[in-house]
């Protein structure tokens, strides 16, 4: 498969908020594949983050309202990127940044011209049997397996739209708390990747 061209086509469904059709045709493309143990991702999610990410997302919004306010301007909006989980399995993680301004998906360059950022990270925990599989998928260089290189790279789309989906679902809780974060656009993707998640 093209997974260029099949990742255009789920981005396509992330631009218009739809992100249970994207996770639904990366798990049918997964399940296509000789069994393998990248399939381990299937029908799972991060949603037993939600409490944690609100509270991390309430103390990074303000600390980064403090920060961009010392510069006489407002914040506008939230990025968090996970870390390069495929060859950084040890861990896995969000940074957050925050901008003075916010800008749309179509150019998404802007994302590295923060004003703010924290030294807190948001620890991604729950896949840890997933972290294993990458590092066994690297140190034994098993990418020399085509179906196990589609495998390992349909993972990874997933794994970002998981976190997407918690992003969502988060996102729905804090408005209805009036949580202070929920009244900015935030951004979410993972390290390199174009399929970006904007929560309003």
């Amino acid at each position: 498969m093209d997974l260029y061209i099949f990742e255009e086509e789920v981005n396509e469904f992330i631009k218009k908020d739809n992100l249970d059709k994207a996770i639904e045709i990366t798990e049918s493309e997964l399940k296509k594949l000789p069994s393998n143990s990248f399939q381990i991702v299937l029908n799972r999610n991060l949603l037993h983050l939600k409490a944690r990410l609100n509270e991390y997302l309430n103390e990074f919004y303000k600390e980064s309202k403090s920060d961009i306010e010392e510069i006489d301007k407002t914040i506008k909006a939230i990025y968090c990127e996970m870390n390069g989980f495929t060859i950084n399995y040890d861990l896995w993680f969000l940074s957050g940044f925050g901008f003075s301004f916010c800008n749309d998906l179509e150019d998404l360059d802007w994302l590295g011209d923060y004003d703010s950022y924290t030294e807190n990270l948001f620890e991604i925990t729950g896949f840890e049997d997933l972290q294993n599989v990458y590092k066994d998928y690297m140190q034994n260089e098993k990418w020399e397996d085509e179906n196990l290189e589609i495998a390992s790279e349909l993972c990874a789309i997933l794994i970002t739209l998981r976190l997407e989906e918690l992003f969502r679902e988060t996102y729905k809780e804090s408005t209805r708390n009036n949580d202070l974060w929920s009244e900015i656009p935030v951004f979410v993707t993972s390290h390199d990747s174009e399929l970006v998640y904007r929560t309003q």
